[in-house]
C-alpha cells in the first residue's frame, strides 16, 4: 500500500480586517499578473486556456483560438487592475452553498447591470465555499463588457492552485503552467444574450458547471445587496480598509534620475470592502425560506438579560477566525484576558436578578 502525502493547507490570512484586506489585494494582484504579465512572451493564463481547451476537445487549439484567448487574457488582466474587491465574512460560504439560486434547477439572471455591485469585481472567501466533491472555492470574479443587449459577463471561480493538477490527465497536469501563488482560476464561463458558454471540461478541474458558477455569483450579489448606491464608499453593512496596492506591472526603474525619484514616490492605496459578519441576512428573494431559516442565533421571547461580573477568563485570541485558522493548520493558544462587568442577552429587555454568570479562570462560565 502506498502512502499519500496530504496537501499543505493554504496559509490562513491574518485574522484582522486589515490582514484580510491585504490577503484579498494580493489575490487580485497575482491574478492580474497571471492573466496579463508576459512570461517568455505570453502570460501564464494562455497556458491555462490551452489546458482547458484540450480537456474539452481533446485537440490543440488553432491559431484563431489562440488569438481569441490572448485577447481574453488582456481583457481579464485589465479588469482585475480596476476591480472592486470584497472580503466576505466566514459564514457567507455556507449561506451561498444553501442559497436558492445554487440549489435550483434554473436561475433567472434578470438585469445584470442593475444587480452587479460593480462592472468588474472580485470577492475573497476566507472560509471557502464547499460544494459536494468539488474543489473548495476561495473566490469568484466577474468582468462585464458592453451594455444592454451587447452585455457580456465573464465569471471565474477560484480555487487552490495545488488542487488544479489532481484531476487532470497526468501528461496535461505535468505540462500545464499555473500561477506561483496559492490561488488559480479553475473555471471560466461567459454569458451573452442568455447563452452560457464554458472553456473547459469543468469536472477535470473540480469546478462547478456553468449554471452553478453563475448561480454562485448571483447568490453573492443577492446576499451582499445593500440599500445604498453600488458606488458608495461606505455602507452600513461594510467597512472600507485602504491597503497599499500590489502592482508589479509597468516599466522597471532604470538610470540614476529614476533611482533618485523612487524614495519620493507616493504609495498607491486600494480600497478593500470588508462585509460585516452578522449583516448578510437570508436573501430577500425568498421570504418563505428566510422565515424558516434557523441557522442564526434566535432568542426566545421570554429570555431576559443577565449580569456578568468582572473576572478573568482563558479565551481564544481570534474568536471570529478560530475555525478558519484551525482548518488551515494553525493554532490558537488561549490567553488570559480580563473581562469587564457587562450584561448579556437580547437588547432592550429587562435584567433578570436571579440569573448571574460568574467567570472563573481556567474554567468555562458557571451559572448560579
Amino acid at each position: 500500500m502506498t502512502k499519500t502525502t496530504p496537501f499543505a493547507p493554504i496559509p490562513a490570512a491574518p485574522p484582522t480586517a486589515t490582514g484580510l484586506a491585504h490577503h484579498a489585494e494580493r489575490m487580485r494582484a497575482r491574478l492580474a499578473d497571471f492573466w496579463g504579465k508576459p512570461v517568455r512572451g505570453v502570460p501564464l493564463g494562455m497556458d491555462l486556456f490551452q489546458a482547458m481547451y484540450i480537456t474539452m476537445t481533446g485537440e490543440d487549439p488553432t491559431d484563431d483560438t489562440l488569438s481569441a484567448y490572448l485577447a481574453q487574457c488582456a481583457n481579464f488582466a485589465a479588469a482585475y487592475r480596476t476591480s472592486d474587491v470584497w472580503v466576505a465574512p466566514h459564514s457567507m460560504a455556507a449561506r451561498i452553498a444553501e442559497h436558492p439560486f445554487v440549489n435550483s434547477d434554473s436561475v433567472v439572471a434578470g438585469n445584470l447591470e442593475d444587480a452587479a455591485p460593480a462592472r468588474d469585481g472580485l470577492v475573497y472567501f476566507p472560509t471557502p465555499i464547499s460544494l459536494d466533491d468539488l474543489h473548495p472555492l476561495y473566490g469568484t470574479a466577474w468582468h462585464m463588457e458592453g451594455t444592454g443587449d451587447e452585455l457580456v459577463l465573464d465569471v471565474e471561480t477560484i480555487t487552490a492552485t495545488r488542487l488544479i493538477p489532481t484531476r487532470l490527465p497526468p501528461r496535461l497536469a505535468a505540462s500545464a503552467e499555473l500561477p506561483r501563488g496559492p490561488y488559480c482560476p479553475n473555471r471560466v464561463i461567459t454569458l451573452h444574450e442568455g447563452m452560457l458558454g464554458g472553456y473547459s471540461n469543468y469536472r477535470l478541474f473540480g469546478a462547478p458547471d456553468p449554471a452553478s458558477s453563475l448561480a454562485i455569483l448571483l447568490a453573492f450579489w443577492d446576499l451582499r445587496r445593500t440599500a445604498d448606491a453600488p458606488d458608495a464608499l461606505t455602507t452600513p453593512d461594510e467597512d472600507v480598509v485602504s491597503v497599499p496596492q500590489n502592482d508589479s506591472t509597468g516599466a522597471k526603474p532604470t538610470g540614476r534620475s529614476r533611482k533618485n525619484k523612487r524614495s519620493n514616490r507616493t504609495v498607491r492605496k486600494r480600497r478593500i470592502r470588508i462585509i460585516r459578519e452578522p449583516v448578510h441576512a437570508q436573501a430577500p428573494s425568498d421570504p418563505a425560506r428566510a422565515a424558516t431559516d434557523d441557522s442564526g442565533p434566535k432568542w426566545k421571547d421570554d429570555t431576559l438579560r443577565w449580569e456578568v461580573s468582572a473576572r478573568y477568563q482563558n479565551r481564544c485570541p481570534n474568536p471570529r477566525q478560530h475555525r478558519a485558522i484551525i482548518e488551515a493548520g494553525g493554532e490558537c493558544k488561549p490567553i488570559r484576558v480580563p473581562v469587564q462587568a457587562h450584561v448579556n442577552g437580547p437588547r432592550g429587555r429587562d435584567v433578570d436578578p436571579r440569573r448571574t454568570v460568574r467567570i472563573v479562570p481556567h474554567r468555562s462560565g458557571t451559572r448560579s
